[in-house]
C-alpha cells in the first residue's frame, strides 16, 4: 500500500496499528536498518507486479513453507517495499500467491500470515488510496475508520491486530490483495481515479 509518512504531530499520537493479543513477528529496528541498506535492497528487492498481472487478481493460498523459506520471502517483500516506498506489501505483489503481508504504518513492521478481518466499524470515511501495483494513480473510496484482524506469526501462533484510520486502511488494503482484489475494484467509478505526478507520489500501501 502507498501512503503518506506521519507528520511530527502524528508521530506523537498513539500508533495506528496496535497488537491487542499475542505477539507477532516484527521487522524490528535492527532488521529495518539492515534490510533497508542499499546493498541489502539491491540483493533482495524484486519488481512489484502491476495491475493486469494474473497473480494480483486471484486469491492467494495458505503458505506451507519451512521457516527459512518464509523468512526469505519476507526479506524479499520488505526490500521490494523499501524500493517502492511503501508502507505495506502483500506476497502476490512480488509474484508469490501466498497469504503473507507486511503492514508497516508508523514503522509497525508487522508480519501477518493468513490474516483475516474479524471486525470493521460501521463508521466510514472517504479517503485517498494508492497502491504499489497501480503506480501513478490514486483513488477516493470509502473505508471503515477502524478494523480488527487475526493472523498467525511466523511460528504459527495467533495474534490480534487493531487498526485506526490509516492503520485500518492498510490492514484492509493488504487483506484485499490476498483475496485477489485491488482498491480500484472498490471504486464506484473509474472517474474516481486521479493521476499523481511522480515527484508528488507519496509512500503507498502496497
Amino acid at each position: 500500500m502507498s501512503g503518506e509518512q506521519p507528520s511530527e504531530a502524528e508521530e506523537k499520537a498513539p500508533p495506528r496499528l496496535r497488537v491487542t493479543k499475542g505477539s507477532p513477528w516484527r521487522i524490528d529496528a535492527g532488521r529495518r536498518v539492515k534490510w533497508s541498506s542499499p546493498e541489502f535492497v539491491a540483493s533482495n528487492a524484486v519488481n512489484v507486479r502491476q495491475i493486469g498481472d494474473p497473480v494480483l487478481h486471484a486469491p492467494a493460498k495458505r503458505p506451507r513453507l519451512a521457516r527459512p523459506e518464509l523468512e526469505a520471502l519476507i526479506v524479499r517483500m520488505f526490500a521490494s517495499m523499501v524500493v517502492a516506498r511503501g508502507i505495506g506489501i502483500a506476497a502476490p505483489q512480488i509474484g508469490v500467491p501466498l497469504r503473507v503481508a507486511i503492514m508497516d504504518v508508523d514503522d509497525a513492521g508487522i508480519v501477518a500470515i493468513e490474516p483475516k478481518i474479524e471486525w470493521m466499524s460501521e463508521e466510514t470515511e472517504e479517503i485517498s488510496e494508492g497502491c504499489l501495483s497501480i503506480r501513478g494513480l490514486y483513488g477516493m473510496l470509502e473505508r471503515p475508520v477502524a478494523a480488527r484482524l487475526v493472523a498467525e506469526d511466523i511460528a504459527g501462533k495467533r495474534f490480534t491486530l487493531v487498526g485506526d484510520e490509516f492503520g485500518a486502511q492498510c490492514m484492509l488494503h493488504e487483506t484485499d490483495h490476498l483475496d485477489g482484489k485491488l482498491y480500484v475494484d472498490r471504486l464506484k467509478s473509474r472517474e474516481d481515479l486521479h493521476p499523481v505526478e511522480p515527484e508528488e507520489e507519496e509512500p503507498v500501501s502496497a
